[in-house]
């Protein structure tokens, strides 16, 4: 005998086991539920693809993003001044992305002034993350799951190309969240059919609203509008009904109206710009040189870079899904089919500007992360936390107004403003480069309202490439008051050849007839007063 108390072995056991189960129910408090879950994932994703759609570093602006601006400031003007007829104006010279005319609008009649510049890439960012959460939600009532959603936004986020196009003042993030969202409403049609009215109708709206920011965006969604319209119908009767049917579709003409009524008194003019810039006349502007193809297509896989890594457990997870599950194959395979379509068909255009396949870098993640038929998701989030998730990225899009450079549209603000002297006048711009060109004045131009609206403008550069001869030319200048050079040591852009083509003839000519004005004008361009005699 020791003196010790007896101990049975039971005793112990049976204290371990309470000790082990207060450390569980201790624990237990702190995991997170569901709601936790929802809400950590959507921020997760909303971080993973912050990088693809803020930027702070200082912008140029060239001549797109010059065009969207002064576009934007047209329809702005239009807007608040309640003038039909200087909207239609705005429109009838418009010929690509008309849905950036809307962008500056929530500003009131700011967004018509000079601020309004960085102010519409405040917009513009937040009209990307309102798709881009609108994805998100959609995929979540599709079924599919967060952590394959995380891993398709990690792809997003590794892509470079689409880290150093974010924050463009361009339609080509808006294009490749729209299509996301486009393409997503085909496994919400598989695995969430609603067959009420109401139901319905506001999953038309759904419909009408991608189909409003695509076909607005750029005529290119036209591939994916005829495409997945004609999906959408098939599925929506198999599984819904046919009455569901004529509900969603009555919500998506109702929610299409606005690129509906654009598109037929307007649409004409898109359509040919379009044809033009990717087989026509226009499409030497963004060739690449030797390029086919199957180059437009290495260079696509080489503008992934790490994003390589989460897009192949994406696929992995992909392929699994479609071995081990069959059901809905087909639906499952279809986003990817029509993805791989459009790739194909920007690979054969003429047109090869990199940024054609910014709606595959977007659209394919998420496509892939749709593994499986149909889960219950047990983190749906709800209407408080994407209202959260947009507040705080609206605090972080704010300091984007103080991004684009306008020194060289306040700079040719000020030459128009000299040039005018209460009289019509016609400026052509002869020759151009990334901070002086047409759409730089245009924008100047618009910005100045009433004041500079009697000055016309029109450019050279372009006759060359429009086929226009050297003669035709030189009578644009004849009916000129005014020819504006960029100064000697101020090439324009290196890869714009063609603009070139008949510059020193044009030059030429000014120095014959015309009379060059003070240098000190301008520090930017020379500015030519082709006397009256002449015209």
């Amino acid at each position: 005998m020791t003196g010790e108390p007896a101990t049975h072995p039971n005793s112990k056991l049976a204290h371990a086991n309470f000790a082990r189960l207060k450390l569980a129910q201790f624990l237990t408090r702190f995991r997170p539920g569901p709601i936790g879950i929802g809400w950590f994932c959507l921020f997760a994703f909303v971080g993973l693809i912050y990088p693809t759609v803020i930027n702070y570093s200082p912008y140029a602006l060239a001549q797109d993003e010059s065009y969207y601006l002064h576009r934007m400031i047209c329809t702005n003007h239009a807007v608040y001044d309640f003038s039909l007829s200087r909207l239609d104006e705005c429109l009838s010279f418009t010929h690509k992305g008309p849905i950036m005319e809307v962008v500056n609008l929530p500003w009131g009649r700011a967004g018509g002034t000079e601020k309004g510049i960085g102010l519409a890439f405040v917009s513009l960012t937040l009209f990307i993350w309102v798709l881009a959460l609108t994805t998100y939600g959609t995929c979540l009532r599709a079924g599919i799951q967060p952590g394959t959603l995380l891993l398709a936004a990690a792809a997003i986020c590794f892509t470079p190309f689409l880290r150093t196009s974010s924050g463009a003042m361009m339609t080509d993030m808006l294009l490749g969240w729209c299509v996301a969202l486009a393409l997503m409403l085909i496994p919400l049609e598989y695995n969430n059919p609603q067959k009420d009215l109401w139901s319905g109708i506001l999953r038309g709206l759904l419909w009408g609203l991608a189909f409003d920011v695509g076909m607005l965006s750029k005529v290119t969604f036209a591939f994916f509008l005829g495409t997945i319209f004609v999906v959408l119908v098939g599925v929506r009767e198999r599984y819904s009904g046919e009455m569901p049917l004529r509900h969603a579709v009555a919500g998506c003409v109702l929610g299409a109206t606005p690129a509906i009524l654009i598109w037929y008194f307007y649409g004409l003019k898109f359509l040919s710009f379009a044809l033009a810039a990717a087989w026509g006349g226009l499409a030497p502007v963004w060739d690449v040189p030797g390029m086919t193809p199957v180059g437009f297509l290495k260079r696509y896989f080489g503008h992934l870079g790490l994003a390589l890594i989460p897009l192949f457990f994406l696929v992995v997870l992909f392929v699994r899904g479609m071995i081990s599950e069959n059901q809905r194959r087909m639906g499952r395979l279809l986003p990817i089919a029509i993805i791989l379509g459009y790739l194909g068909l920007a690979a054969v255009s003429k047109n090869r500007d990199p940024r054609f396949a910014i709606p595959v870098m977007i659209a394919m993640p998420i496509a892939l992360a749709w593994t499986r038929p149909r889960k219950e998701v047990a983190t749906k989030v709800g209407v408080a936390p994407i209202l959260v998730g947009l507040l705080v990225v609206t605090a972080f899009s704010i300091p984007m107004v103080g991004k684009p450079k306008i020194t060289p549209v306040r700079r040719a603000g000020e030459l128009l403003r000299f040039l005018y002297r209460g009289q019509p006048i016609v400026v052509i711009i002869a020759t151009d480069g990334p901070d002086f060109n047409i759409e730089t004045f245009q924008l100047a131009r618009q910005l100045g309202g009433d004041t500079l609206r009697p000055v016309i403008l029109g450019t050279l550069v372009y006759d060359a490439i429009n086929k226009r001869s050297l003669d035709e030319g030189l009578r644009s200048i004849d009916a000129a008051d005014y020819v504006l050079f960029l100064k000697l040591g101020s090439p324009p852009a290196s890869d714009w050849a063609w603009s070139r083509v008949y510059a020193k003839d044009y030059r030429a000519y000014c120095e014959k007839v015309g009379i060059l004005m003070d240098a000190k004008i301008s520090p930017d361009v020379d500015v030519f007063k082709i006397p009256k005699a002449v015209q």
